[in-house]
């Protein structure tokens, strides 16, 4: 049975497949054209921040399946 660190070696594993298709996808983006800016909906994000603060990029980010480090 592993302990420590080697026990979370399949989260990080599978954390970084999530990061590793995330960014693949933003690129694919990018490559066809459409700006991160447009694939994050960076507008929409100052437009909610006008009528509530509260909400971080990166809180917009996890909504809109943008978040890498998750």
């Amino acid at each position: 049975m592993l302990s420590g660190p080697a026990a979370r070696a399949g989260d990080v594993f599978t954390l970084a497949e999530t990061i590793r298709d995330t960014e693949r996808r933003q690129a694919e983006g990018i490559r066809a054209g459409v700006p991160l800016r447009g694939q994050v909906q960076f507008d929409t994000h100052l437009a909610q921040r006008r009528q509530t603060p509260s909400p971080t990029f990166r809180d917009h980010l996890r909504a809109v399946g943008g978040a890498i480090e998750e």
